[in-house]
């Protein structure tokens, strides 16, 4: 959206109260989420009342989720669009521009796949993130991103790899490849190719020096992949892969598609198969049916099979999902209480991890200063912004660079390191040093 506006002739500004037009793009897949997305609307159309802008456009998941009705909670707001409908931005915001009659466009959903669509980053310029599938599939019972993004639709390999060639011409270095699931990435298209075919092409685009893959569904997982992972030069060892949970009555009430034994066994395959894997995995804790037996298993399992990076959600009731009438359900205090708990023990085991890497001498990839003579960094095994990272003591390192550091302290997640070199590249020490 932002990069139809930009070739059309519109200009970002950098602080909304200067925009002549506003587009909120929001998130709504958790009730959290919903209140968050209503809190940037409201806080952007006080700027109609206060400043200059003249149009306010919201798009995403919650305009496809909500529809109208956001109209009538916003006066302020001129122009709704769905999830499948982000091409409009372009006539509706000249509408808006022009003073044109308000507008919903919330028909089927999707997403951004157009390959020729011109882009705009927003990120920093050394990493990108290329959307190599959208929608999902599966029917987990406590989702509704399927009505949201719609089933899953995959790009084919020769629009991504032209994509990618693009990104690596234009000075990118990082890519991180997203969708709602990219395991099941290929799945609906003609010849099916699989996430490790993609990869394979991908590892050959020149002038990227790191490959990030996000939100892995575990049950599409295979030995291919696994090897893929481990040899491609590019791929960084890296895995994220949402679990929801480690019982097997979760599992089963969720709708996972994967029981507990296969989803251990998963685990330690991936960790036997690419060396010095760092994993990110999210579980969902309050579920309907869970009981305190269930918690300690969890817990169990988060001290017997560590993980580098955990996200802990306390079950949020969505009405349009199977879970909304499930029974019994666990009171919203115990479920606060029971993610507090599952986050101060991964708080507790990733301090533990992080201060044995003391004196240890690890690659990171610069992001960029953050004062005189300190700047924001990443191992390999830390996606930007998500998770922890490594605060650099150095002089004179560009964004995208990679620097052998010596790390010199450690927080809960976070590392404290001295820079002693530029890195050429990447490839011989990347694999062991998640």
């Amino acid at each position: 959206m932002l990069g139809l506006l930009v070739a059309d002739g519109f200009r970002t500004v950098g602080d909304p109260g200067e925009a002549d037009i506003a587009v909120v793009n929001t998130c709504a897949f958790l009730g959290s989420a919903v209140r968050e997305s209503k809190q940037a609307i409201a806080r952007v159309a006080e700027l109609k009342h206060s400043g200059r802008l003249k149009g306010l456009i919201v798009t995403g998941c919650l305009a496809q989720r909500s529809g109208a009705s956001l109209l009538d909670e916003f006066p302020e707001v001129d122009a709704v669009l769905g999830t499948g409908q982000w091409r409009e931005v372009l006539p509706v915001a000249r509408q808006v521009w022009e003073g044109g009659a308000r507008r919903v466009v919330t028909d089927y959903p999707g997403g951004a796949l157009d390959t020729l669509t011109p882009r705009a980053l927003s990120t920093p310029r050394h990493l990108a993130y290329l959307k190599i599938s959208e929608g999902c599939d599966h029917r987990c019972t406590f989702c509704i991103i399927p009505r949201l993004r719609g089933d899953q639709q995959s790009r084919p390999i020769p629009e991504l790899v032209a994509e990618a060639e693009r990104l690596a011409r234009a000075g990118v270095r990082e890519l991180n490849l997203i969708g709602q699931d990219t395991t099941g990435y290929g799945t609906d298209l003609p010849d099916r190719p699989t996430l490790a075919d993609l990869l394979e092409a991908l590892d050959r685009v020149e002038g990227l020096t790191w490959i990030r893959v996000q939100y892995t569904y575990p049950r599409l997982w295979s030995d291919r992949l696994i090897s893929v992972w481990a040899n491609a030069k590019r791929v960084v060892p890296y895995v994220d892969m949402p679990l929801q949970h480690i019982a097997a009555d979760m599992l089963r009430t969720m709708g996972r598609g994967m029981n507990a034994r296969d989803t251990r066994a998963l685990v330690q395959r991936i960790k036997a198969g690419i060396p010095g894997v760092a994993l990110r995995t999210n579980f969902i804790v309050g579920f309907p049916g869970e009981t305190d037996a269930h918690l300690d298993e969890l817990c169990r399992y988060l001290e017997e099979e560590p993980f580098d990076h955990v996200v802990v959600f306390a079950y949020e009731r969505e009405p349009e999902t199977p879970s909304h009438a499930m029974t019994p359900r666990v009171p919203l205090v115990e479920r606060r209480r029971r993610r507090a708990r599952l986050l101060s023990l991964q708080q507790r085991l990733s301090r533990e991890r992080l201060v044995r890497r003391i004196g240890e001498r690890v690659t990171v990839m610069i992001d960029g200063p953050v004062g005189a003579g300190r700047y924001a960094a990443r191992t390999a095994g830390s996606a930007w912004e998500v998770d922890g990272g490594v605060a650099v003591e150095g002089e004179h390192l560009e964004p995208g660079s990679l620097v052998s550091v010596r790390v010199t302290g450690a927080g809960a997640y976070d590392l404290y390191a001295r820079a002693e070199q530029t890195t050429e590249t990447a490839f011989p020490i990347l694999k062991g040093h998640a």
